[in-house]
């Protein structure tokens, strides 16, 4: 009974090669994305999940409330970490300070390498789950040890045995190797992460020595600190415990309100935002937008496959008469359909599959991801995959396979025989019209969605930065270098540099931020942060602000060692109309307690995200010179300027890696994320389209055929080619026009959901929609005129004489 199904399956393929081609490429084809999509939404859904310990990990936040607004941010100040251990013990096993990952120069044997480190507590190694290839995590408790990452250990000592060797960070600490651990998972936020030191280490470097003197300081808010709770609790259960501690340890907060609250490991990827103090999402917007894509590609392919299905069936209306009335079983004739269904199914999907390794490598290119199919540890052994494959067949198999099975197997052979395909299939087209509108209902809501995400790209693209970055370097110093000074005069001499600045951060981030500052009309109690940046004289003229109130800091000014700037957003947020000339007070109960005078505000910086509200800012004059600046010459046409520079960095600084940064590429990461969701959405929105502008022309081919006869005779009675064009193609361009006129609304909506995760968001023009129903129209048009004019331009004599 098999082989006799497998061969009727066979004849059919044959002897419709074209629709069988159709149907097996165009599922195919759907296949390889949602399978490409599904293997990226499980490498994001399974982010930070590689440690065994992060359902107990999490991050501690700290929401400060006022004015109406709640800010969240982990910076979060010394002491808590000594209060969540002693007061908190029955709910937290491990509590850790530690200092944001960050890149650091090491240096073994006289050779320099640049790698990112961290410098923890020694519970944080625990929290972490490092998994020791050799040493213990206990190094951490002794101040002169440091842990390497396997790929770090690689290839800073090559073969030589590392434990025991020497490393010197930043020029500046010497630390012992005495321990290895595995490279962390490519998705987790610890994937770059080549060293892990103690803590005691960072806090005795000569320009951390501020470090110990905010161990008792609640008012300045600057560390993270990690915990893993007990396992007889949860993190939400201990977050409920201890998120008044912060505020009740806090002096001089009349009207604001400072609440602390866990955040989860397993959210600390997908679930990045907050808004008010609430957790609104993040990247999760992400695995629901490609999971719905995936679902819909798939869902486009299947309609082909359904359509085809069905319309090809009715041409077996005979074949169905004349087995029955041999004596073919109703039964038989069901499971033959779907037998058919199930084996065009399972020749797509082993056709995916190899589909899938073939273009992976690029998927993960695009990602910049490094996800792993047909291997060992790959998603295409894993039982749920191939679970959900089975599934897939079955139910596809079943759903095309279900008319032809159901309905045309419930005909008596006497009608069948007598009747022809005339009456079987008066209804059946209209089932198909609502099918065909849906199709294009989806390709032109994903043409619309991946419009909307470019116009948010280039919007964030377009906005001003406040800062000049053509030309501008910045490279990060060890702050008391002894040779600073002497290149700082070499670089000003040298013919590619126009002006050098030091400054305490980047210009692209905010690292530093802080309170305790007073002025007249403040309101009582607020304690809204600050970013703060400590910048030298040139600083303004060498990253290009621009000042619009005021004047620039100025060597001319002996003044100026008690003078801020301000930025635009900080005068609106401290309601100074006027704010040259008035007076600030700095107050943070451990560095700062001084007066210090406005004399200049400059236009907002976007120094961190190009889609939300500008910080407010103040920059002074207090030397924290974690980074230099180089602006360089304007018509300087050198390829490679930071090779140059380097020679003068290891002439005056030698032992120290410089990794120099272009302003222009280090902002232009900003859109990383968004490039990166572009691309995939114009990709999925094109297989889309093609996947539908496949099942119009298999259809037109169809419909073609079907009125053969039709077309003759109007041909013999003169019609034009124009004419019999415009018969078959206006049935399928009326059923992309309702298709637009549903995906417009539909696509907005969703549109506008999605700018809802932008505070600074493009407008959405009527063009996108316009022009997208455009693009379906003239492309379905397209897809049918072919078919049409070849129907056109058949020798009518030809087709009367076959009837």
């Amino acid at each position: 009974m098999i082989k006799s199904y497998f061969k009727i399956a066979f004849r059919n393929f044959q002897k419709n090669k074209v629709y069988s081609l159709i149907n097996v490429s165009g599922l195919a084809l759907a296949l390889t994305v949602t399978i490409l999509i599904s293997l990226w939404v499980w490498d994001e859904w399974n982010y930070n999940k590689g440690s065994k310990n992060y359902p107990h990990v999490a991050r501690v936040m700290a929401h400060v409330s006022q004015n109406g607004q709640v800010a969240s941010s982990p910076n979060l100040p010394f002491p808590l970490a000594a209060e969540l251990r002693e007061h908190f013990a029955a709910d937290f096993e491990h509590v850790a300070v530690s200092w944001d990952t960050e890149d650091y120069s090491l240096s073994s044997n006289g050779n320099k390498f640049r790698k990112k480190g961290r410098f923890m507590e020694p519970d944080g190694a625990k929290i972490l789950s490092l998994q020791m290839v050799a040493g213990s995590v206990a190094a951490l408790n002794n101040p002169s040890q440091i842990l390497l990452s396997e790929s770090a250990a690689a290839s800073i000592f090559g073969s030589t045995q590392p434990i025991g060797q020497l490393l010197k960070i930043d020029n500046e600490l010497d630390a012992t190797v005495a321990g290895i651990y595995k490279d962390f998972p490519q998705n987790s936020d610890y994937y770059n992460l080549s060293f892990v030191a103690p803590w005691k280490l960072f806090a005795s470097a000569r320009r951390r020595q501020w470090v110990d003197k905010l161990r008792d300081n609640w008012n300045v808010n600057t560390f993270e600190i990690l915990v893993q709770t007990r396992k007889n609790t949860t993190v939400e259960a201990a977050s409920e415990k201890i998120k008044q501690v912060l505020n009740q340890h806090l002096t001089n907060t009349a009207g604001t309100v400072s609440l602390i609250s866990l955040h989860p490991m397993d959210k600390w990827h997908l679930y990045s935002s907050w808004e008010n103090g609430v957790n609104t999402g993040g990247h999760i917007y992400y695995i629901k937008l490609f999971s719905a894509i995936a679902a819909f590609v798939l869902l486009l392919a299947c309609i082909n496959f359904m359509n085809l299905s069905t319309a090809r069936s009715e041409q077996r209306a005979k074949e169905i008469g004349v087995r029955k009335a041999v004596g073919s079983r109703r039964v038989q004739l069901i499971f033959q359909f779907i037998f058919e269904s199930l084996t065009v199914v399972v020749l797509s999907f082993v056709i995916a599959l190899l589909l899938v390794e073939v273009t992976l490598p690029a998927f993960n290119a695009i990602t910049y991801k490094q996800i792993e199919f047909i291997s060992p540890g790959g998603l295409a052994f894993n039982p749920y995959f191939l679970l959900a494959g089975l599934a897939f067949c079955l139910l596809v198999s079943f759903v095309a396979g279900s008319y032809p099975a159901l309905f045309l197997s419930s005909f008596k052979p006497v009608k069948v025989l007598k009747a022809g395909v005339a009456g079987v299939g008066k209804l059946s087209s209209r089932p198909r019209k609502v099918l065909v509108v849906l199709q294009f209902t989806i390709s032109i809501s994903l043409i619309i969605a991946a419009a909307g995400v470019f116009r948010q790209m280039q919007f964030g693209q377009s906005r001003a930065t406040g800062y000049d970055k053509a030309g501008l370097l910045f490279v990060k110093i060890p702050p008391g270098s002894p040779g600073l000074d002497a290149l700082k005069n070499e670089l000003l001499h040298s013919r590619i540099v126009s002006s050098v600045a030091q400054s305490s951060g980047p210009v692209t981030d905010v690292l530093s931020n802080a309170d305790g500052f007073t002025w007249q009309g403040k309101s009582p109690g607020d304690r809204e942060e600050f970013a703060v940046i400590a910048a030298s004289h040139q600083y303004g003229r060498t990253v290009g602000w621009e000042v619009v109130q005021g004047r620039d800091f100025s060597e001319a000014f002996v003044s100026d060692s008690s003078a801020i700037i301000i930025n635009q957003s900080a005068a609106k947020y401290m309601g100074l109309d006027n704010p040259v000339g008035k007076t600030v007070r700095w107050k943070d109960g451990t560095f700062n307690d001084s007066e210090y005078h406005i004399v200049g505000v400059i236009r907002d910086m976007v120094m961190q995200s190009p889609y939300e509200p500008v910080k407010q800012t103040i920059y002074f004059m207090t030397y924290a010179p974690n980074y230099l600046y180089i602006k360089l010459k304007a018509g300087r046409t050198e390829e490679n300027p930071a090779s140059k520079l380097g020679a003068l960095f290891d002439k005056h600084l030698p032992g120290h890696v410089f990794d120099f940064q272009f302003a222009d590429q280090q902002y232009d990461l900003k859109f990383e994320n968004e490039q990166r969701i572009g691309k995939l959405t114009v990709l999925f929105a094109a297989i889309a389209i093609f996947t539908s502008c496949l099942g119009l022309f298999g259809l037109a081919a169809f419909t073609a055929e079907q009125r053969r006869s039709e077309i003759g005779i109007r041909k013999v009675l003169g019609a034009s080619v124009t004419g019999v064009w415009a018969l078959i193609a206006k049935d399928f361009v009326y059923l992309t026009a309702i298709a637009a006129a549903v995906a417009t609304p539909v696509s907005y909506y969703f549109l506008m959901k999605m700018l809802e995760n932008y505070h600074y968001r493009s407008t959405i023009p009527w063009w996108i929609f316009g022009g997208s129903a455009a693009l379906a129209l003239l492309l379905s048009m397209l897809t049918v005129s072919y078919q049409a004019v070849k129907a056109a331009l058949t020798d009518p004599a030809k087709v009367l004489r076959s009837e």
